[in-house]
């Protein structure tokens, strides 16, 4: 052993050879893991794309279904609107199911007292019996049900209160000595109504879960595999499990401590996502693919056993070891063959330089004394290697302030390029904003000039107040620039004025009805007494709560505004939260910006928001956009007392 070591320490090419195969075998074992990796990635990711088409036709399937059964039941809409006689109802529910066989039955029912002389109003029910109950298979029964309290009925109840086309989710309908199917069904229920838009009845579909579950488990992509379906709330509509369906949810007892990965699939089913995910359920180790049904809000998935979808990424595992071996040994070869190749003429040149002088050549070389070849050689490297040096880091500090200096004037260049933009567009939007109400008021003020005698007092009255709208609101936008324009140099406002809470929301709320005429309902939602106060700056607060709820107005078309007022024991909270289309989160602080809009075609200067927390914070509170907040838009206005 001592021999082998002190060979090695004299032998340059043994050295060389156990130097170079440390460096390739670290970059062989690096590269080979990479690959590894990559691979093991690409095959699961093949496998997931495989798994994820099945699901994805299995889905299409289903939808099939279940288009069939909506496009018929739509296409009874016009049939029904021409001729609503009793007798054409159920033809007209008789034909839809005898001529679709994926309908399991139909049901077109009228509102009680849309017949004259009918208190119990009436229902066209037609099912298919199968041969369990009739003699003749796959025969369609057609029954007058009058007496029959359907009106409480989910199918019927559901369209009827969202005055909607919707997928009712599985029941079952089955009643003991009544002409109804023994099976669970799923009913798509579309509403009827007459040429005034009022209702008079719904059209049910019904689709058999026996069928759709069929269709659903029809393509089993592993052994052990299995398709699921569960509805808005988690329930299963399909499982293997018969005894789960309609019975249980994906959260029966199920403890989110120890199941997380089951809870969170959970939700991301009944919330409509796409995607895969990692579940150990029942001991084994499951990947689980998921996706929503158009038009309901169900959702599919497909169960496979890791082991199974990816039995090659697993096979791996069983092929790296062997070829990392074999690599291992034919780099060892091969280093050592090339190493004594190459090595060869300087054992010629070890022997001359010996003579020099004994001489750590491993290091650096230092400035040698000698005048000879060798230290002129000596000499000329270190020399070379210091101006080399030299020239190197000269060349990265003028690489480095070139760079920083280029950034600088990039930085610089868009600054400029975005303060034009913004400037050219502001132009225009001032523009074309305050040249919006002028024509207005012109237009209207023509009009009564030469048309005023003729014109009735009702319609003068309406251009009078159009007027009055516009002119405040031109009033206002020329007053709002006016106040960016001052408040932007100052460093504080002054917060003298003794302000009840109350007495200045009821104002902001006329000062916002003269701006725009509001469409929707607006409230006022205050826990704070009349006599409550603050001390701020009365106008300023006034143009800021005006702008928040004149934007809230402007921006939401149904539901209602509504301002809270609030008190801490430092602070007062003014919110102001809408039913519009809300803000999308990463614009969050964007918004704020001074010039800013989210949709550049809308009214507005950009300026009103900006305007808003600027003031607010010069009277030393905040305003922030609550993110949490998902039915529209809230913003929270914190103003000390």
């Amino acid at each position: 052993m001592l021999e082998m070591s002190k060979h090695i320490r004299q032998s340059l090419s043994m050295r060389l050879c156990l130097d170079i195969l440390f460096v390739v075998m670290l970059i062989f074992t690096l590269s080979l893991g990479f690959l590894y990796w990559q691979s093991r990635n690409i095959i699961r990711q093949e496998a997931i794309d495989e798994a994820s088409h099945v699901l994805d036709n299995t889905a299409l399937r289903v939808k099939g279904q279940m288009l069939e059964l909506e496009t018929a039941s739509r296409n009874l809409l016009w049939l029904i609107n021409i001729n609503h006689e009793q007798d054409s109802l159920l033809w007209y529910s008789h034909r839809i199911v005898a001529n679709h066989p994926h309908i399991n039955g139909c049901s077109i029912t009228m509102e009680p007292d849309y017949y004259p002389g009918e208190d119990y109003g009436f229902s066209a029910y037609s099912v298919r019996i199968d041969d369990n109950m009739k003699p003749e298979p796959d025969d369609v029964v057609t029954v007058r049900e009058a007496d029959y309290d359907y009106y409480n009925k989910v199918w019927y109840k559901t369209p009827r209160q969202k005055n909607a086309d919707c997928w009712v989710d599985p029941f079952d309908d089955y009643n003991a000595g009544t002409l109804s199917s023994p099976e669970m069904i799923a009913s798509y229920c579309v509403p009827l109504h007459d040429k005034k838009g009022k209702f008079i009845g719904v059209i049910s579909t019904d689709l058999s879960l026996k069928k759709l579950t069929e269709t659903i488990t029809a393509e089993h992509p592993y052994e052990h595999s299995y398709f699921m379906m569960l509805g808005a709330d988690g329930h299963y509509f399909v499982h293997p499990d018969t005894t789960k369906v309609l019975k249980q949810s994906i959260f029966t007892g199920t403890d989110p401590r120890e199941n997380p990965d089951v809870v969170a699939l959970g939700y991301e089913m009944t919330n409509g996502r796409t995607g895969h995910m990692d579940v150990k359920l029942d001991g084994r180790q499951l990947i689980v693919l998921y996706r929503p049904l158009e038009g309901t809000q169900w959702s599919v998935a497909l169960v496979c056993p890791s082991n199974e979808m990816l039995r090659g990424y697993n096979r791996l595992n069983y092929i790296l070891l062997p070829l990392l071996l074999i690599g291992l040994v034919l780099l060892a070869l091969g280093c050592q063959r090339i190493v004594q190749h190459f090595i060869q003429p300087l054992g010629l040149l070890a022997a001359e330089l010996r003579q020099i002088g004994d001489g750590n050549y491993e290091k650096p070389l230092p400035p040698s004394e000698r005048t000879d070849l060798i230290g002129q050689l000596q000499n000329s490297f270190c020399q070379m290697r210091r101006s080399i040096s030299q020239h190197i880091h000269d060349a990265e500090q003028t690489k480095q302030e070139t760079e920083q200096r280029t950034k600088e004037l990039e930085q610089a260049t868009l600054l400029a390029r975005q303060a034009s933009e913004q400037k050219t567009q502001f132009m225009q939007d001032m523009s074309h904003q305050i040249r919006t109400p002028l024509n207005i008021v012109h237009g209207f003020s023509q009009i009564l000039r030469e048309d005023g005698e003729t014109i009735p007092d009702n319609e003068k009255q309406q251009i009078v107040e159009t007027m009055y709208v516009q002119t405040n609101a031109l009033d206002y936008m020329v007053s709002k620039l006016l106040t960016a324009s001052l408040i932007e140099s100052h460093q504080s406002i002054s917060t003298n004025d003794t302000v009840s809470c109350n007495e200045l929301a009821r104002e902001t709320f006329d000062n916002a009805s003269s701006l725009i005429t509001p469409t929707i309902e607006m409230h006022l939602d205050s826990h704070v007494t009349d006599e409550f106060t603050i001390n701020t700056n009365r106008h300023h607060l006034l143009i800021a709560l005006t702008e928040l709820l004149f934007n809230a107005l402007h921006f939401t078309r149904e539901g209602s505004v509504t301002m809270s007022i609030d008190a801490t024991e430092n602070s007062v909270l003014f919110t102001i939260e809408d039913t519009g289309p809300g803000i999308p989160t990463d614009k969050a602080d964007f918004i704020f910006e001074k010039f800013t809009k989210l949709d550049m075609f809308t009214d507005g200067l950009g300026l009103g928001l900006f305007l808003c927390r600027r003031v607010v914070e010069l009277m030393g509170g905040t305003l922030t956009l609550d993110s949490h907040y998902t039915d529209g838009s809230r913003f929270v206005m914190e103003l000390p007392q």
